[in-house]
């Protein structure tokens, strides 16, 4: 059985419906991170690597945990603020080591997923201080 053609199809697909249900599909790359961005999202995405990847794939894909990628994830987590990300990391990952990431990698990671997500991060790095003040997109 022949499928290549199928998946050729997907993209064009995918661009059909966010057409058809009226949300924009993603043309322009996100503004370039400012140097405190740069920093933490470098540190994310290490630590994502290290701690996350084994589970959630190394292209957030999901492997044997959920996908932390894509529009269901965008969408759930577009309207919320970056601490209901945050603090579902630090108080369940990872599944196997709770708890062993430090505040700062807890930081990193959230901020190192908004950003492969599009989603909004507030000026500068995140922290505990930004956690709510990231302006959700429409």
């Amino acid at each position: 059985m022949r499928r290549a053609p199928a998946l050729l199809l997907l993209p064009l697909l995918a661009s059909l419906s966010a057409v058809a249900a009226g949300t924009p599909s993603p043309t322009t790359p996100p503004a370039a991170p400012t140097p405190a961005q740069a920093g933490q999202l470098q540190r994310g995405e290490t630590t994502y690597f290290l701690a996350c990847a084994i589970c959630h794939g190394d292209r957030l894909e999901g492997v044997s945990a959920p996908e932390l990628g894509g529009g269901d994830f965008r969408a759930l987590y577009r309207a919320m603020p970056p601490r209901a990300l945050h603090d579902l990391i630090r108080d369940t990952m990872p599944y196997d080591r709770r708890g062993t990431l430090s505040p700062q990698e807890v930081l990193d990671v959230t901020a190192y997923l908004l950003r492969e997500n599009d989603l909004p991060l507030p000026e500068g790095a995140l922290s505990a201080d930004t956690l709510d003040h990231a302006a959700p997109t429409p």
